[in-house]
């Protein structure tokens, strides 16, 4: 893999964040989002929410990672809600790696520097993030990384549907340290 960086996400991240965000969507969903929504409303409503989320209205607590490449673009990154759930802990609300960097080890990397990161801030708590059914590259990534899959349930409204989707836990995070 080149050389990547890894740093905190900040407020000017927000459409980078948003366009890797539509990009890997494009790329993964097509057949389960609409073709209207993912080639005509995704970057923009992608866009809005980052925003939102970063710029206009941030949750004192959340916070995210982005992967740079060697010419500053983002290639990947992670949101976390920490303490989000009594009962399942810490929450990757998203995590995203540009397509054209899958099975190259970043999304590990991302998932890695998330548990360091709730290690080092204290947390105790399980650490877990949802996955739609259809990705079952996805939920086979997170299976190796030792996850435990509950479900499949329906989702809130994800691009104007409900989608089945599996949770996946890890009930000691600090064990995604383990996996090299």
């Amino acid at each position: 893999m080149t050389a990547l960086r890894l740093r905190p996400m900040t407020p000017a991240d927000a459409d980078a964040v948003a366009a890797l965000h539509a990009v890997s969507w494009r790329n993964t969903y097509r057949g389960v989002f609409t073709d209207h929504y993912l080639d005509h409303e995704a970057d923009t409503e992608r866009r809005t929410a980052w925003r939102d989320r970063l710029q206009t209205a941030p949750a004192p607590a959340d916070w995210g990672l982005v992967a740079e490449d060697a010419a500053g673009r983002v290639v990947g990154f992670a949101y976390v809600q920490p303490d989000h759930d009594p009962t399942w802990g810490d929450y990757i609300d998203n995590l995203h790696v540009a397509p054209d960097l899958h099975g190259a080890g970043l999304g590990r990397r991302l998932m890695q520097a998330v548990a360091e990161r709730l290690q080092r801030d204290g947390s105790t708590r399980p650490l877990h993030l949802w996955v739609l059914d259809a990705n079952t590259a996805a939920r086979r990534f997170y299976e190796r990384l030792g996850a435990e899959l509950h479900g499949p349930q329906l989702s809130d409204p994800l691009a104007g549907q409900q989608h089945p989707v599996w949770r996946c836990v890890w009930r000691q995070p600090a064990r995604l340290l383990d996996h090299a």
